[in-house]
């Protein structure tokens, strides 16, 4: 086996990236705020047990998709803000 199922458990370090990596839809905007980009990507490079190639690359596209989802966020608000200074 190569990854413990307690890694991906739902609640666990990586159980967001995993569902955002195969559901992308299920994400609550929540759950990608309080995801940590850097200390999840420290999880997949420097993983406790050993991680196959393709589950390594399979959970970088999820934090890919939160890094994605973060940011479209941010452009929402901002321009939301934008809107309400110029009225």
């Amino acid at each position: 086996m190569f990854y413990s199922t307690q890694i991906l458990a739902k609640k666990g370090p990586l159980g967001t990236i995993w569902i955002a990596a195969h559901l992308d839809r299920r994400l609550k905007r929540h759950q990608v705020f309080e995801t940590s980009i850097p200390a999840s990507i420290d999880s997949i490079i420097n993983p406790e047990a050993p991680l196959a190639l393709r589950l390594s690359g399979q959970l970088l596209l999820g934090v890919v998709r939160i890094y994605s989802r973060k940011v479209g966020y941010l452009f929402q608000d901002c321009t939301d803000a934008l809107v309400k200074m110029q009225q």
